[in-house]
């Protein structure tokens, strides 16, 4: 029951954040505000303009199997068809290979066979969150690879998880990996065709759910977060203090306790998430191939800092000579070092005339590692939704894909609002 002049406040208008208004908006909440740091809507979803034509920094694509992220596209009249996505698999030389060695084929088709049976006992990791994840989901990704004989798909799954900044197959808790490639996710990722990549940038979505906002805030960061008394949150902020009767946190969990007095043992838990650093690169380069591709070879932990992938967008409607490049960040490189390492890499593919357009480094993929998994690190988390006046929404609870935070908003909303 929506009480008279009720106020939530939400902090962060990435797609989470947006979500969360306009579910509640739906629901009735009249006093809905959206406090976000930056000048722009959108966190990860991050479209620039290059000539006339959108360019992703950030979030590149969605997929035919997201069904509420189509439900919005359609809500909001985003429905035009963007451009097609057409891909490759690279050598570290530069030349063409295929994703699976041909002597490995008839391995991967009896692997492949297997596989419905095998993720049909895992249909649960659809459900928003995390909670109660069985312990054999908590063991790196390969390691549950290996005991459940996909030695070959194992590639496959590595190359649509690495390649977009998610980590190590080798060190990510398999729920993670899961969450992002069920059955469905992963045949559109190896089908590709009917990928969903928004002629207007993935911002677009943001911008006009963001609009709907009762009371959307841009260049107003959070600093600290109270609560005096049940029902009523005071949240200091860049532009004064508000108040509210319940708070949603969609920012990086990671920085919370900085902002609010905790329990020493709910600080610590948060304490432990953890981030890979993700680079997104936009080179001008002439005479690449016309189509987008993977270097598999570089997606190992040893490898970061090279290139792992490119993203030839627009490659089949006009002339462009804008890419975009994903990199893990490499500790032991500079700057430097990782540009000679791209560029180098570029021009074994057959560029030409290589300039840097602009990069965008990401605090990426909020999670925890296997032994905070283990020892129930979300069913915790869950347990403490609403304890100091503020719910918990955003990447890490649900996976960082746009899909997997709107259905975890959506269900926010169902089960305390």
């Amino acid at each position: 029951m929506i009480r008279d002049g009720e106020k939530i406040g939400i902090v962060g208008a990435g797609i989470s954040g947006v979500t969360l208004a306009y579910e509640l908006g739906k629901k009735g909440y009249r006093h809905v505000t959206i406090m976000e740091q930056g000048d722009r809507v959108g966190g990860k979803c991050h479209s620039i303009e290059y000539k006339g034509k959108t360019y992703e920094m950030g979030t590149l694509i969605g997929l035919p199997s997201y069904k509420m992220t189509m439900k919005l596209m359609e809500e909001f009249d985003l429905q035009d068809k963007g451009p097609l996505l057409d891909r490759g698999f690279f050598n570290r030389d530069g030349y063409t290979t295929s994703q699976i060695p041909v002597e490995q084929l008839s391995d991967f088709a009896r692997e492949f066979k297997h596989l419905p049976e095998l993720l049909g006992r895992y249909e649960f990791i659809k459900a928003p969150g995390f909670a109660n994840i069985p312990l054999e989901l908590c063991k790196p990704f390969a390691a549950w690879c290996d005991e459940n004989g996909l030695f070959v798909l194992k590639q496959v799954f590595m190359h649509y998880f690495s390649a977009f900044g998610f980590g190590s197959i080798d060190e990510v808790p398999a729920a993670y990996v899961l969450k992002l490639l069920n059955y469905d996710n992963l045949m559109s990722f190896i089908e590709i065709t009917h990928m969903i990549s928004w002629p207007q940038g993935v911002t677009e979505l943001v911008k006009r759910m963001g609009d709907q906002a009762s009371d959307l805030r841009l260049t107003c960061g959070v600093n600290r977060i109270d609560r005096e008394e049940p029902g009523r949150v005071r949240v200091e902020t860049d532009q004064g203090t508000l108040y509210f009767d319940k708070v949603i946190y969609t920012a990086s969990l990671r920085d919370l306790p900085d902002k609010v007095d905790m329990a020493p043992e709910d600080r610590k838990l948060l304490e432990s998430i953890i981030y890979e650093r993700f680079r997104v690169y936009a080179y001008r380069v002439d005479n690449m191939p016309k189509l987008s591709g993977y270097i598999p070879g570089n997606m190992g932990p040893g490898r970061k800092g090279q290139m792992m992938a490119w993203y030839h967008r627009w490659a089949d409607l006009a002339e462009t000579d804008l890419i975009t490049v994903y990199v893990a960040e490499s500790e032991s490189m500079s700057d430097s070092e990782m540009r000679e390492s791209i560029e180098a890499t570029l021009a074994s593919l057959g560029g030409e005339n290589i300039r840097l357009y602009m990069m965008k480094c990401w605090n990426h993929f909020p999670h925890v590692d296997m032994d905070a998994l283990q020892r129930g690190f979300y069913t915790q988390l869950e347990h403490m939704q609403g304890k100091y006046g503020i719910y918990f929404a955003g990447e890490i609870m649900n996976f960082p894909t746009l899909e997997n935070c709107i259905i975890y908003a959506k269900s926010l909303v169902e089960r305390y609002f």
